[in-house]
């Protein structure tokens, strides 16, 4: 694959890697590389070079995020045999094997909207979602216990129809609750 210079008009920025698994494993872990100084404790990266070591498959790309990367968290989606990269252009991204991509690109793969947490207990949780002129809320569970790092604001990400939490650079599925009797009970609780 060529090498281009990436630029962007915001800070975001959209990218295409090809190539064999190998090879885009081996891009993967050069943007670590690019991304310097105190962006991402050592103990993060060290984690992420291993889980990039051992992905099999260009679909397990998809639960890595680096949070750490400036203004904008750095995800990653298959797109037939090559993995599309939606990150932030505040980095020397020429180093790498790479095609652009429209930026318009980067809500195909990140697909976030922003909530505020109203409710939680130690499974479930309720939250209003930001920047909508009707109250849209989500009730949702939650297999392990979710650290919301970022207080009563937090992003939900939608991969198709399944919705994904961004903890420790990882997406941790979500479970919407759909029983309106439990909905009812955790309104009751949220004091909605």
């Amino acid at each position: 694959m060529e090498k281009i210079i990436l630029q962007g008009v915001c800070s975001e920025q959209v990218f295409r890697l090809g190539g064999s698994l190998e090879d885009i494993k081996g891009e993967v872990l050069h943007m670590l590389d690019i991304i310097k100084g105190d962006d991402g404790s050592m103990q993060e990266r060290k984690e992420l070079r291993e889980k990039i070591k051992n992905i099999t498959n260009l679909k397990e790309f998809e639960k890595l995020v680096f949070e750490f990367t400036c203004n904008y968290e750095t995800y990653f989606k298959k797109k037939g045999d090559d993995l599309l990269v939606a990150t932030s252009n505040n980095y020397d991204w020429e180093g790498l094997d790479c095609y652009p991509e429209d930026e318009d690109e980067r809500y195909k793969i990140t697909d976030e909207k922003y909530y505020t947490l109203i409710f939680q207990d130690e499974k479930y949780a309720v939250a209003k979602r930001e920047s909508t002129k009707k109250q849209k809320l989500i009730f949702f569970e939650f297999d392990r216990e979710i650290n919301f790092s970022y207080g009563k604001s937090f992003k939900l990400i939608k991969r198709g129809k399944v919705l994904f939490i961004v903890e420790n650079n990882e997406l941790v599925k979500i479970n919407e609750v759909t029983d309106e009797n439990l909905k009812n009970k955790l309104s009751i609780l949220a004091n909605l």
